[in-house]
């Protein structure tokens, strides 16, 4: 056999051969036991101090049964969040919708805000898209409304979300966040004693509002206020969506979703035109 075949005969057994089996290397240690093992070590009273974190033992016993509840309730699994398609996000996020609006009027503001700060942890796309309607829809409802307003947006259902859910038209495509600058108009007309919501322009678009894509039935639109010609400022203005039971866009509100995002799917953010 010639040399160069003897060769290669040899490497090709020498690749066939079992290689001795390796001394077994020792188990690494989880995340978990590594932190505490660490905690053992503190030269000080490790749960002492979580309380005092938490401000004091109480709160620290309501974090750990809101992060029990959270644990064992299905609707918040997080496990399969990269197996699952954007609708299927949004879907989830209002059925956690269901969930924690019985916490709503059930829970002391100060122990709700804690169970959404653990929300936030857990599930941050879910925190945002409750907090477009609480924060920003419902916190516009509360810092803008007469007290007789506000009382008529209640018992609509602003706050138990019965038959209502908001979102926050700010921002335009042309303007960002610059108040000063939204070309939406709402302007008075006297004769049918109503405001007449108008997109003039692609710029004066609202864009990338959080809700409006599936979800939102009404809106707090920020508008530039024109009565008899004249422009007082921008003004906020509550404005019907969808139908509350068929979600059929109304008629004038035209809206489409802007679709899959690098992430917080569960927020359907979307962009609102008005036609007069």
């Amino acid at each position: 056999m010639p040399e160069s075949a003897a060769q290669r005969l040899n490497s090709v057994q020498s690749h066939l051969q079992m290689a001795a089996c390796k001394a077994k290397e020792p188990r690494k240690k989880t995340p978990v036991e590594s932190m505490t093992e660490e905690r053992q070590k503190a030269t000080f009273n490790v749960r002492e101090l979580t309380h005092y974190l938490d401000g004091g033992e109480k709160f620290t016993l309501i974090r750990e049964k809101h992060m029990m509840e959270l644990e064992r309730d299905p609707t918040f699994r997080m496990y399969d969040m990269y197996d699952v398609t954007k609708d299927q996000i949004r879907e989830r996020t209002m059925e956690k919708f269901r969930t924690i609006v019985h916490y709503v009027s059930a829970e002391p503001v100060p122990i709700f805000t804690m169970r959404m700060q653990t929300i936030s942890l857990i599930d941050p796309g879910f925190w945002t898209r409750f907090g477009v309607h609480y924060g920003l829809f419902f916190g516009a409802l509360r810092g803008s409304a007469t007290s007789a307003q506000f009382s008529h947006w209640v018992q609509k259902g602003a706050l138990a979300l019965n038959g209502m859910v908001g979102c926050f038209a700010m921002t335009e495509l042309g303007h960002g966040s610059n108040v000063a600058g939204l070309e939406t108009t709402a302007m008075f007309d006297e004769a049918a004693d109503q405001f007449i919501i108008h997109t003039p322009s692609i710029t004066a678009t609202k864009w990338w509002i959080g809700g409006a894509a599936h979800t939102a039935t009404h809106t707090v639109v920020f508008a530039q206020l024109i009565v008899r010609g004249k422009r007082f400022g921008v003004k906020s203005f509550v404005v019907q969506l969808r139908d509350t039971k068929t979600y059929a866009l109304m008629p004038g509100v035209n809206i489409g979703d802007i679709g899959k995002k690098m992430g917080r799917d569960g927020i359907d953010n979307g962009w609102i035109q008005f036609t007069n």
